[in-house]
This record gives structure tokens, C-alpha cells and sequence, in this order.
């Protein structure tokens, strides 16, 4: 008899999360959900049917983390913990609200980081994998998306040394980072007419959540601690670290397109 393994996907009711919960439950965990939206994560568990179910969660409760590790595990061996639920605050910095900014660094940064911490005492030597949805972001500088690719770039380090830290402590327990460009999501296209986000609007077509989720899967069986989705996309965002001065002239067309595109669609 095979043994029975779960996941945990946070920020789950929809988008990105919903797509990697389904596509990790077609491959045969039984899929906890969460969201902060109790209800979206129910009814996300029940689209994804496979024995998946959801549970409401703020992941900027750290202590949480652990109950919903506790509620995987009582269901099976726990595989695969999804750090996913994060939020998205533009334009100038300087302007953010101190609850703002409190919000952006506890569900970003210090959710991700306690969402690993939690996966990693319950997973111990029985082992499994651990991905953190960072972003593009974490590796240019984004105008308009300061807090936003900070708390990624938070993300990404936090990633590649959590697996120094695993290897040397020999814990057989994999930790990846996916780092996609601008996805379609409602994050993103409720920005549609918000000046702060116009360079979310000024390249090619967003990607697919679909299309996202089955990269992070790949990613979580690859030797890869890192992935930039689509790969070309990383290729060019390092050219602006190898040119900033050119780098951030070109960052500077590329909002106004955005801008004008924001325009044009509203």
C-alpha cells in the first residue's frame, strides 16, 4: 500500500496558489488550501476535489504556521509545503502607510519564512520540498514596486541559504524559489488603471497561472534552487545590473509604455 502524502499551499483561494493545489493533487498529495479567505479556500478544495480540503489561515500569524503543519500531517505524511500567499503595494514607497508596510514585510517576508520553518520541523528526516513564490522583482529594480520587490528579493536570499542551512544540517529536504514574471492574476489586473503599477503593463502578454504552477513543480524536482519564469525574462533583467546607469533609463520607457497602455485600456 503507498504511503499517503499531503501538501500545504498558502494564499490558495486563487491565482498562482489554486493552480499549483490542483496541479500538486493531480499528481496524488491530498491538497490543504489555505487562504485568509476561509471560505475562497474551501471552495477552491472542493473545485480541486482528490481529497483536498481548506482552512482559513493569515499567514502573518507565525504561530499558525505550525497548526496548519499539525493539520497536514494528521492526514499523511507531509511532501510538499507551498509558500504562496503574499501581497502586492505600488507606487512610491515614501507614500506607504505604516500599517502598510507592516502588512507587506508580515505576509511576504516573515510568512514565507515562518511557513519553511514550520514545513521543516514537521518534514524532519522523512524529508520533502519546499517552494517560495518570489518574483522577477527580487532581481532588477522594479519603479513603482519598491516594498514589493524587496519582500522578494527577501524571499530569494532567504531561499538559497535555507538550502545551505538543510544540506549542512543533512536534512534530505529540498527548498526552491520560482521567480515568474508578470502573471494574470487578480493582483495584478486590479492595477489596471493604478499609475504605480504601470510597468506590470509594459511587456509582453502575462503569463498563465497554469503555465507558472507547472513550472514550480518542475522546479521542485530539479537540482535548480532557483527558477526565473520564462527564463529569457531573467537573461535580460541581469543586463540592467551589468549596465544600471542604461538599465534605468530603459526602466524609465518601459513605465511610461506602461503608462500609455494603462491609458489606452481604461
Amino acid at each position: 500500500m503507498s504511503e499517503s502524502t499531503t501538501a500545504v499551499v498558502t494564499g490558495a483561494g486563487r491565482g498562482i496558489g489554486l493552480e499549483i493545489a490542483r496541479q500538486l493533487a493531480v499528481v496524488g498529495h491530498r491538497v490543504l488550501v489555505t487562504d485568509i479567505d476561509a471560505d475562497a479556500a474551501k471552495r477552491a478544495a472542493a473545485d480541486i476535489g482528490g481529497g483536498a480540503w481548506g482552512t482559513g489561515q493569515d499567514v502573518a500569524d507565525l504561530a499558525g504556521h505550525r497548526d496548519v503543519a499539525a493539520q497536514a500531517s494528521a492526514e499523511g505524511r507531509l511532501a510538499v509545503w507551498v509558500n504562496n500567499a503574499g501581497i502586492l503595494i505600488v507606487g512610491d514607497s515614501w507614500t506607504t502607510t505604516d500599517q502598510e508596510l507592516a502588512s507587506i514585510l508580515d505576509i511576504n517576508i516573515r510568512g514565507t519564512m515562518a511557513g519553511s520553518h514550520a514545513a521543516i520541523a514537521t518534514m524532519g528526516g522523512a524529508g520533502g520540498a519546499i517552494l517560495n513564490i518570489a518574483s522577477i522583482s527580487a532581481l532588477a529594480p522594479v519603479p513603482g514596486l519598491a516594498l514589493y520587490a524587496a519582500t522578494k528579493a527577501a524571499v530569494l536570499s532567504f531561499t538559497t541559504s535555507l538550502q545551505g542551512d538543510l544540506d549542512h544540517a543533512g536534512l534530505p529536504i529540498r527548498v526552491r524559489a520560482l521567480c515568474p514574471d508578470v502573471v494574470g492574476t487578480h493582483m495584478v489586473t486590479s492595477r489596471a488603471t493604478d499609475p504605480g503599477a504601470a510597468l506590470l503593463f509594459s511587456g509582453p502578454k502575462p503569463l498563465a497561472s497554469e503555465d507558472v504552477a507547472r513550472a514550480g513543480l518542475q522546479l521542485l524536482e530539479s537540482r535548480q534552487i532557483f527558477q526565473v519564469v520564462p527564463r529569457w525574462r531573467g537573461l535580460m533583467v541581469r543586463a540592467v545590473d551589468a549596465t544600471p546607469a542604461l538599465g534605468m533609463k530603459a526602466l524609465g520607457l518601459m513605465r511610461s509604455m506602461g503608462e500609455r497602455r494603462q491609458r489606452k485600456g481604461a
